[in-house]
């Protein structure tokens, strides 16, 4: 007996303060139980969603400015509701095993005191006084990490006195979550397998773009002061992880945003230098203070089957930890690799120091935080992002990503089912001759010399780490070319030469090898 009067406690309580279905908006106060037509009187209007096909889409972790507008002075409104909830509630059934969606989060603005957390409602605010409004402003900041297709209703209610209030469809939006990727996105899916029978060289080049025309917001009092970090990074496989979101620094990120040095995480990427996965290249690019910020750092590396992707980190200064980056930027696609992009970079939380703006005093968190995109949108005066959206904000950098060579692989039986002879024909000039040195076995040893000795290892950057070693020879009496064909079936053919003139040529091949550090 108990039990069920507790029971039936928690469910009065529940319905009491609208944590079951729907929020009621009838206001406390009304003679009436039925709202009015509203026949334009009042408008409900959401700033920066993107409207494509008729519906309205939202970015997750955004704000939105919702403004409940009256379309005559002489209609003013005295109380109003605002709620944010999951479209698939129902108000008269509950389903206790039911997961309620993610809404979001209604922000009242510091300086309006006309509007309150409401005590009825979840995801609710209201009206804190009965003075007459003609407009209410309420922010909302969408969903950090959304489902696809999901959806976010808005309602609001507004009451001119206790015989006259309005809700309904023209007081409703409904959001899509829009599954566009953020504008800081990689252009490519990582993939788990790279069959590319090839490997790439790459420039990476950082355009810094941090400026007070272009970020005026509490820009940094001293800009002699400012300054970007070495450009620190690595081409690697999926087993290696330079930074991510959701998860802590390590020790190599926290030295590069704090103190700020690059030892450390230099010499983590250097340590997993691996042939069969780990790291390749070790990206390293120059610093650049004020009043050379603009300058471009420069760096090369190369890719392969296993490592097929980069990351990269480049700190701010002053900022209590932020800093600039991507992370497992793929660069293989079904194709090819990844000719060029260029892609914006806005700031990232270290999640070690607290602070709000760039000058904060500095002070470290307990716990640490996990790394996550710097409060674009925040509610803090102090935030240089203060009430922002991030489509509204300017770059803080632009990375340029430039393929220079493409390389074929020697002595690699590619797996069925791969565009190997397309991407051959993609990059032909490069390919061609060493197709032909590649293949000299098939022209009869009798053109050819014996091979010279092996080059000591030459790693591809740096003095250690992933490189190639080559050796030499000599063909007599023979005309070195390829000629590439794609037959009617799809399948590639190559026609090689064979001994038939006086011209000697030089034959070269080449070997994967590796420096220790």
């Amino acid at each position: 007996m108990l039990l069920k009067c507790l029971l039936l406690l928690s469910l009065a309580v529940s319905q009491a303060f609208g944590l079951m279905g729907k929020c009621d908006h009838t206001p406390p106060l009304a003679t009436v139980n039925t709202p009015l037509e509203n026949r334009g009187y009042y408008v409900f209007n959401i700033e920066n969603a993107v409207q494509k096909e008729g519906n309205l889409y939202y970015t997750p972790d955004q704000t939105y400015v919702l403004t409940v507008t009256s379309r005559e002075n002489s209609r003013p409104f005295r109380w109003f509701m605002i709620t944010a909830e999951d479209p698939a509630v129902d108000n008269n059934i509950y389903d206790f095993g039911r997961k309620f969606a993610d809404v979001g989060s209604l922000k009242t603005l510091d300086t309006d005191w006309r509007s309150r957390y409401s005590e009825r409602c979840q995801n609710t605010v209201e009206n804190a006084d009965n003075s007459a409004k003609t407009q209410v402003e309420v922010h909302w900041v969408s969903p950090k990490h959304s489902e696809n297709q999901q959806q976010v209703r808005i309602r609001a209610m507004v009451a001119e006195n206790k015989e006259a209030w309005y809700t309904g469809n023209n007081l409703t939006i409904l959001l899509h979550m829009d599954d566009q990727r953020p504008r800081d996105s990689p252009p490519l899916p990582i993939r788990d397998e790279c069959n590319l029978c090839s490997e790439a060289r790459y420039e990476v080049i950082f355009n810094g773009r941090w400026s007070r025309l272009a970020h005026p917001r509490h820009y940094p009092s001293k800009p002699d002061e400012n300054g970007y970090t070495h450009m620190i990074g690595a081409s690697h496989g999926n087993n290696f992880t330079l930074w991510l979101q959701g998860t802590n620094a390590g020790p190599g990120l926290v030295d590069l945003v704090v103190k700020p040095t690059p030892t450390t995480l230099e010499r983590e990427i250097i340590d997993a230098m691996v042939l069969d996965g780990g790291t390749r290249t070790l990206i390293r690019g120059k610093k650049h203070d004020h009043p050379f910020m603009s300058k471009p750092s420069h760096s090369l590396f190369r890719v392969d089957r296993t490592h097929h992707m980069f990351s990269i980190i480049v700190g701010m200064t002053p900022s209590p930890d932020w800093f600039l980056g991507t992370s497992k930027f793929e660069l293989c696609d079904e194709d090819g690799w990844l000719e060029k992009f260029d892609l914006p970079l806005y700031p990232w939380d270290a999640g070690i120091v607290d602070g709000v703006s760039y000058e904060s005093p500095k002070s470290m968190s307990q716990p640490v935080d996990n790394i996550e995109r710097v409060e674009i949108g925040s509610f803090d005066r102090d935030s240089p992002f203060y009430q922002m959206n991030l489509n509204d904000l300017a770059p803080f950098a632009i990375l340029q990503v430039r393929r220079l060579d493409v390389y074929p692989l020697i002595g690699i039986d590619c797996s069925e089912g791969q565009n190997a002879e397309e991407e051959l024909q993609q990059d032909a000039p490069v390919l061609e001759p060493v197709l032909a040195e590649s293949r000299q076995s098939l022209l009869g040893e009798s053109c050819a010399g014996e091979w010279g000795e092996w080059t000591p290892c030459t790693p591809h950057a740096g003095v250690c780490g992933p490189g190639l070693r080559t050796r030499t020879r000599y063909i007599q009496n023979i005309d070195l070319y390829v000629n590439y064909k794609v037959s009617k079936s799809g399948k590639g053919e190559q026609e090689f030469s064979s001994c038939k003139n006086n011209k000697d040529s030089k034959a070269t091949e080449r070997k994967e090898c590796f420096v220790r550090c």
